[in-house]
Parts: structure tokens; C-alpha cells; sequence
């Protein structure tokens, strides 16, 4: 495509918009934002100098700065990324505008560019912009960067289909002085699954990817920083797309997904696969259906579902990977109890995963079960359902002193687990460990059906149960007023669990 007037309307960063997701992370600016910025956690920059010259004020400016050219305001290495569209081509000494925008950005950031390319875009004194300095080809940039320091080139692409004249240009900052070229090579096969989420969420969305794999697929996960950290790990990745939590606008979703997916040759996306689909949301129509139909259509099994969608074998694996520091740092940690160790996992993401009758059962083991002892995991919150256990040497409260990676890594070290549905059950439901689960919105089919050595208990004499809802808080789930938990869990009683546990131990034993 070459520019013509009937073109040159609207904001080029628009074009490049759903590109630069991965490269525009946490705090950066939009040099030369205009009327426009494309999200709206960038810094707006501009000189408003098209006010003057074209009648087109920058409106989305969040600040006013005489000239690009000098940015004091910002020390060294203190932004995340610097993006600028369709700017360096108006500034007389662009390799000084490059070294100063360079020195504002941190080791491991982003400098991405898009710009009017020479061969698509009238050249000075041809028709063009008059206020252009620089008629620019993607080498002409990469020549300016030579001065600046070490970078990886990471996007070197020439824009010139549709109603695009440009070319696309993203450098990651490095530590030394070394410049590499590191485009990116298509895969003669590829994958993308995309899956944001908790614990759980994650490690369901990763039983798919051995099926993936399998099927000869380089597989690109796309999914949030807290994704990143729980599969890290997982040898059937290639690689990670990383946005930031509500980065894209949920309403602009459809668009993100729609412009992504025609990279892969299968695109899997598993975003509300389970909530929003088998699980109702708050405000979502299938929250109010009379609960027997809602039980009807919802009562199908996630992990089932999950690998319908991804086109793999019914061969589940979700599974935790440490790595191998992490999982000798869990048998160090596993080494220094001296008995058989239960993992009780306290409470999950919503307020009604939570079991009442904690307490109560290990009172039982440490007077029954002299030679065992129980670990509580759990989040920070989890510390108030720990009291009265810390001058217990057999308990040991573990709830906040963790990271998520080392309570995961730490749990497949366990004799036996016990908790509500939480990640931490997530992650070792097909391992031979004997588990209990207290089941609280799902169903044995919607969850457990296929995990390995479990028994979930389903409350009895609860109308609601399973819910098949999403809880972000009481309204809509009811609360007993004896225990202040959840119906569900109130009426799986101590006794229940206690016979269950009881002969699994003495199995184990």
C-alpha cells in the first residue's frame, strides 16, 4: 500500500495497536500520543504542535513537553517501555531524540517504533507532511541505534498492506554492548493457548499443551504475569505472550483475539471455558436459571471440555513443574518433618472455600495420629484460620511464608492433601498421593471425575449445591449461621472427612 491523502486519516498507532500488547507492560509513555494512546496506562506525551499547524490538538496528552527531544523530567531507567508513533520522522536530530528516549528506558525494556516508511510515503517536498525532517527505511534506524548501546532487535517489519505505509520496529534495552537480531522465525506448525486466571485455572489450561505437543505444535501461551509464574516450568511451552491484567479492555477482547488467532494454525482459547461457561458469573443471564436446568447444562466435566476445545485426546495432565532448585528446596523442607505429612490447603480464591471443621479434625490426628503431622498453606488471609495451631510442634503454619511456586512445589511432597477446590488441589489431582476435597460449586463430574486417588465429598441435604456459580462474596451464596461458612461446606461434617481420612492412613500405613 502506498500513502495517498484518502488514507492518511486517523492515528497510525492504531495499525500497530494489538502488536506492541507484549512490549508495553507496566509504566512507559506514548511519545507523540496526539489525540490517541492506545491503552491507557501510557504516559501521554506531546509538544501539541499539531494544534498550530493542523488544527488537531493532542487531547489525550498527559503532558505538555516544548519537544521530545529532551525529556529531563525522567531520570535514567525509569520507564518499562517507550512507544512512539509516527514522531521521530518531525525531529531534526533523531539520533539524539533515540539516545535520550534510550536513556529513560530500563535494562529489559522496550523501545518500539512505528514509522512512515521512504518507499510508501511521500518523500520531503512531495506531497507529504511539510513538517517531516526525514524521509527513513527500517535500516536508516537501525544504523541510529548503533550509538546507543546493547539491544536485541526483537520486530523488524515492513507495513505496507491495507491502509498501512509504515514499518514496525521494537528493540529490547540490554546490559551490554552487544547488538543482536533476534526475529522471530514462524514455526512450520504452531499453537497458541490462551487461558487468564488463578492457580487452578492455569494448571487445568495446562493439561492440553502434552496433547499439543504431541501433535507436532510449537505452543505460544498467552496469558498474565501471575500465568507466567505458575507454568514457567512446563516443558510443553515454547514461548510466552505476557499482557497485563485488564491491559486490553475486556470489551476489545474479541478484536485482540480476533487479530491474534490468524497467527497460528490452531488457536485455543480457553477464556472463560469454565467461568462464563460452566461456571455462571455474576450479572451473566445462566446466574439466575432455576437451579435444576443451570445443573443440567453446566454438569460437564472441565478438564472434558478443555481438551475438546484444544482438539487433543482425553489424556489429562494437569500437573506443577518446579524446577529442580525448587523441588530440592521442597524435599529439604520435606526432609526437616520427621512423620507422615498431610497438606491441608485452607481456603481457595472465593469466600466460601473454606471448611469450617478444620480445626476439629486436627485436634483428632494430633491425639489418634501421634506420628503425623499437618502443614497450612495458604495466602496471607489464610493466617487468621491458623490460630491456636502456632505452639503446636506437629502443625505447622505455613500460610503466607510462601511463595506460590514453593507451596506448590512443597505439596507434591506430601503423604496426603485435604482442602476445599483450590490450586493447590489443582495441581496434584492426577498425582498417586491420596487427596480429600470438599467440593463446594462443582460437582464430582464437573471436577474430580478423573483425578487419582481423591475423594470428594458432595454436601448432603444442600438445595443449592452444586451452585455452579461464581462467588466473589456472599450475594448469592448462602452463609450458615452456626459456622459463618458457605451451606456446602458446613454440611460436610468433621466425622465424614475423619472416617475417609482415618482409612486412608491406615491404607497408607
Amino acid at each position: 500500500m502506498t500513502w495517498n491523502r484518502l488514507t492518511d486519516r486517523g492515528n497510525a498507532a492504531q495499525h500497530v495497536r494489538w502488536d506492541i500488547v507484549p512490549f508495553t507492560l507496566g509504566r512507559g509513555l506514548d511519545l507523540g500520543c496526539g489525540q490517541y494512546k492506545p491503552f491507557k496506562h501510557f504516559i501521554g506525551i506531546d509538544s501539541n504542535k499539531d494544534a498550530t499547524l493542523f488544527g488537531i490538538p493532542a487531547t489525550s496528552a498527559d503532558m505538555i513537553v516544548p519537544t521530545c527531544e529532551k525529556l529531563d523530567l525522567f531520570s535514567d531507567g525509569s520507564m518499562d517501555f517507550i512507544f512512539s508513533s509516527h514522531l521521530l520522522e518531525h525531529i531534526e536530530d533523531h539520533r539524539a531524540a533515540l539516545a535520550e528516549w534510550w536513556r529513560i528506558i530500563k535494562v529489559g525494556g522496550y523501545l518500539v517504533l512505528y514509522l512512515p516508511h521512504k518507499d510508501h510515503y511521500p518523500n520531503i517536498g512531495k506531497g507529504g507532511n511539510p513538517d517531516h525532517k526525514h524521509d527513513f527505511v527500517n535500516d536508516d534506524i537501525i544504523d541510529a541505534m548503533r550509538g546507543v548501546g546493547g539491544w536485541d532487535l526483537l520486530r523488524n517489519e515492513e507495513r505496507s498492506g491495507g491502509d498501512e505505509y509504515s514499518f514496525f520496529q521494537v528493540f529490547r534495552k540490554r546490559d551490554d554492548l552487544k547488538q543482536i537480531y533476534s526475529l522471530p522465525v514462524r514455526p512450520k506448525k504452531s499453537a497458541a493457548v490462551v487461558r487468564y486466571g488463578g492457580i487452578g485455572d492455569m494448571l487445568q489450561a495446562a493439561s492440553v499443551l502434552p496433547g499439543l505437543k504431541a501433535q507436532g505444535h510449537h505452543v505460544t501461551v498467552y496469558t498474565t504475569e501471575l500465568g507466567r509464574e505458575i507454568l514457567k516450568h512446563d516443558p510443553h511451552i515454547d514461548a510466552f505472550y505476557i499482557q497485563g491484567t485488564d491491559q486490553v479492555p475486556n470489551e476489545e477482547l474479541g478484536s485482540f483475539f480476533e487479530h491474534e488467532a490468524k497467527k497460528y494454525d490452531r488457536w485455543v482459547n480457553l477464556c472463560e471455558s469454565v467461568e462464563g461457561s460452566l461456571l455462571a458469573l455474576p450479572g451473566r443471564a445462566m446466574y439466575s436459571w432455576p437451579h435444576e436446568a443451570r445443573h443440567k447444562l453446566l454438569n460437564a466435566n472441565y478438564a472434558a471440555v478443555t481438551h475438546d476445545l484444544a482438539q487433543v485426546p482425553h489424556k489429562f495432565a494437569a500437573r506443577f513443574y518446579a524446577s529442580p532448585g525448587e523441588r530440592a528446596w521442597a524435599q529439604a523442607e520435606r526432609a526437616k518433618i520427621k512423620g507422615r505429612v498431610i497438606c491441608w490447603s485452607l481456603s481457595g480464591s472465593s469466600v466460601h472455600k473454606a471448611w469450617p471443621w478444620t480445626d476439629t479434625i486436627i485436634a483428632r490426628l494430633m491425639v489418634k495420629q501421634p506420628d503425623t503431622h499437618v502443614v497450612l498453606m495458604g495466602d496471607a488471609l489464610c493466617q487468621m484460620l491458623e490460630e491456636g495451631w502456632t505452639n503446636e510442634p506437629r502443625v505447622h503454619c505455613r500460610s503466607g511464608m510462601w511463595t506460590v511456586r514453593q507451596s506448590l512445589a512443597f505439596v507434591e511432597q506430601a503423604d496426603m492433601v485435604i482442602g476445599p477446590e483450590t490450586g493447590l488441589l489443582n495441581a496434584v489431582g492426577m498425582l498417586p498421593m491420596p487427596k480429600i476435597v470438599m467440593l463446594s460449586h462443582s460437582s464430582r463430574e464437573n471436577l474430580t471425575k478423573h483425578w487419582n486417588n481423591t475423594v470428594a465429598l458432595e454436601p448432603q441435604g444442600v438445595s443449592c449445591f452444586p451452585c455452579h456459580k461464581m462467588h466473589y462474596g456472599w450475594a448469592g451464596c448462602q452463609k450458615n449461621e452456626e459456622s459463618s461458612a458457605a451451606h456446602c461446606q458446613h454440611n460436610i461434617s468433621a466425622d465424614q472427612v475423619w472416617q475417609i481420612l482415618e482409612r486412608k492412613l491406615k491404607v497408607a500405613a
